[in-house]
């Protein structure tokens, strides 16, 4: 078994991490779970993430990140009664649209019912280009009121990054926007984009300092594969399995080594 968290240690049979204070099992039920809606994710992270917390999605160009997202918010909408706020830094509105249709999901119905909310950020686009995230925050705090959002996908923390010289304001508000999500209440998905050869999955050092979890996804040019790299009150698998895409998005098999 392997145990992780501050004063943990590893070494374990079953690639599976427990919090270090034996908490019992039963106190783990308590934790209220949410679907991702990615068939085999669920069942590594004992059946969703946990509810209201903030987890950083992690990987590199084309790792299906932004697809993880949606899908994690269509499973939302369409299964589970609750709405959703995507925020873009990067990619336009309308290219979203249209990518997402190859999948099936209807973004535009969504967005006419108030049942999803695409925000494509104010943020220049020059790199090192002075900012303030303040009208930011606020549009995410103003569309998760106006559709009732339970879900959010922020994308991503690399692009925000751009727009900072300085190490220091940036890690101020990253944290700032981290304290607005877990006050909003919303299950939280934050991508980051990072190097395959990256082992620590994070590109600025603060994302796991402020995130309850971490999933990394890897691409190369002949497989995908999904790792559950931290899930705090989870016991979770900490293999890597392999990682599909498919005409009706991302699907995982566990226990099926990708490489």
């Amino acid at each position: 078994m392997n145990i992780d968290n501050r004063g943990s240690r590893r070494g374990g049979r079953h690639g599976v991490e427990e919090d270090a204070s034996a908490i019992p099992s039963a106190a783990y039920n308590t934790i209220e779970r949410v679907p991702t809606g990615i068939p085999g994710v669920d069942d590594l992270i004992e059946g969703g993430l946990p509810r209201g917390r903030i987890v950083l999605l992690s990987g590199p160009a084309g790792a299906g990140k932004t697809t993880f997202g949606f899908q994690f918010l269509h499973h939302g909408i369409t299964t589970a009664e609750e709405n959703g706020v995507f925020v873009s830094l990067e990619e336009e509105i309308a290219d979203l649209y249209q990518e997402m249709r190859r999948y099936g999901w209807n973004l535009m119905e969504f967005v006419g019912e108030k049942k999803l909310s695409l925000i494509k950020s104010p943020i220049p686009v020059v790199v090192n280009t002075p900012l303030t995230i303040d009208s930011l925050m606020d549009r995410i705090h103003t569309a998760v009121v106006q559709v009732n959002a339970k879900r959010l996908v922020f994308d991503s923390l690399a692009a925000l990054g751009l727009c900072y010289s300085d190490p220091v304001n940036l890690r101020r508000d990253v944290l700032r926007l981290c304290d607005l999500l877990r006050e909003l209440g919303c299950t939280t998905l934050l991508t980051t984009e990072v190097p395959e050869n990256d082992l620590h999955g994070a590109g600025f050092g603060i994302e796991q300092l402020v995130t309850q979890g971490m999933i990394l996804l890897h691409v190369s040019q002949t497989y995908r594969a999904i790792e559950v790299r931290k899930m705090r009150g989870t016991r979770h698998d900490t293999n890597v399995h392999r990682l599909r895409m498919s005409d009706r998005g991302l699907l995982v098999s566990p226990g099926e080594h990708p490489f």
